[in-house]
């Protein structure tokens, strides 16, 4: 799950300041962008050697639009903030917008012979030649967001699991929107030996990182049937197991802890107490949060009120 260089547009015209993180999960490049833009008319070349899937997050005034040609509109009559756009490996393709001051986006590109692998089948190339430009699909907008936020949180391995959920979610999203109506996927369950395993190997490894492609391999299913057939069999999702896990780890810790700094002492100690001298130390160092260097480049810009409220603050699933 690298962290990559910061994204950068391609013939851009009246951005004033462009900020972005990008990281990759199971052959999907995530590129999350913040434009500030000028006045006036605005565009960028959002064109891409693979497939893509562009979302519009978020817009400050105006209108935003993909459009095939600069000065040819976009024929969609969707009006809302947010939006979609699929878009095939090498169709020429222009971020446009007017009158807009600031845009938070999610580009997202896929590798698809990775994708195959993921899923564990072949990806019929012709149905990911069609475009589908200007529309709104709910989950995807909201996988898009989760995503982005994920960029942002650097070095952060133990969430990994939790980008590949998200990423299997989009790449299957991704063939709804392009397969023929009528086809459907597979929603078993594990088999006992193969629930045991996956739980057996995240309990194995609470504290270091676990990808989905582990747990696809020791279960010997694709990813993305993994994903499904796992929630369907614990009614959870594979990173809120391993979170739960944790969670439950740290409180046995925790407890153990009072326990023995208890006994070591002539009076009763509350767990209370215990706790709060257990945390004083951590509670008490500097931290910086996820980002903090993006925040600090646009406070040094005056641009304090971006990035706006949005669903990135959802919590995790």
């Amino acid at each position: 799950m690298p962290t990559l260089d910061e994204p950068k547009l391609k013939s851009p015209h009246g951005v004033r300041v462009s900020l972005g993180h990008a990281r990759e999960w199971n052959g999907v490049t995530v590129q999350a962008m913040e434009l500030i833009c000028e006045e006036g008319r605005v565009w960028h070349d959002i064109s891409a050697p693979q497939p893509s899937i562009n979302i519009v997050l978020e817009q400050m005034g105006g209108r935003v639009e993909p459009r095939t040609k600069i000065n040819q509109p976009s024929p969609s009559n969707w009006s809302g903030a947010q939006h979609v756009d699929f878009v095939p490996a090498a169709m020429p393709l222009w971020g446009y917008s007017e009158g807009v001051r600031a845009i938070r986006t999610a580009k997202l590109l896929f590798d698809v012979p990775r994708l195959e692998s993921l899923l564990g089948a072949e990806i019929d190339v012709h149905q990911l030649e069609v475009p589908r430009l200007r529309f709104y699909d709910d989950r995807i907008v909201k996988l898009g967001a989760l995503l982005a936020a994920e960029c942002a949180i650097l070095g952060d391995d133990l969430s990994s699991l939790y980008g590949d959920g998200l990423t299997v979610a989009i790449v299957v999203d991704l063939l709804r929107l392009t397969r023929q109506r009528g086809e459907n996927c597979s929603r078993g369950t594990l088999a006992p030996w193969q629930l045991r395993r996956a739980t057996e190997y995240m309990t194995a490894h609470l504290s270091t990182c676990v990808r989905m492609r582990d747990l696809a391999q020791v279960t010997e299913l694709s990813q993305s049937r993994f994903g499904r057939a796992f929630k369907a069999s614990t009614g959870v999702t594979p990173h809120r197991w391993l979170l739960n896990a944790r969670i439950a780890l740290a409180q046995q810790l925790l407890l153990d802890g009072i326990s023995r700094w208890g006994k070591s002492r002539s009076r009763p100690v509350s767990p209370s107490r215990a706790t709060s001298r257990a945390f004083s130390e951590v509670s008490s160092a500097p931290r910086r949060e996820p980002g903090s260097a993006t925040g600090e480049r646009r406070a040094l810009l005056g641009l304090r009120s971006f990035p706006l409220a949005g669903p990135h603050l959802a919590s995790r699933e």
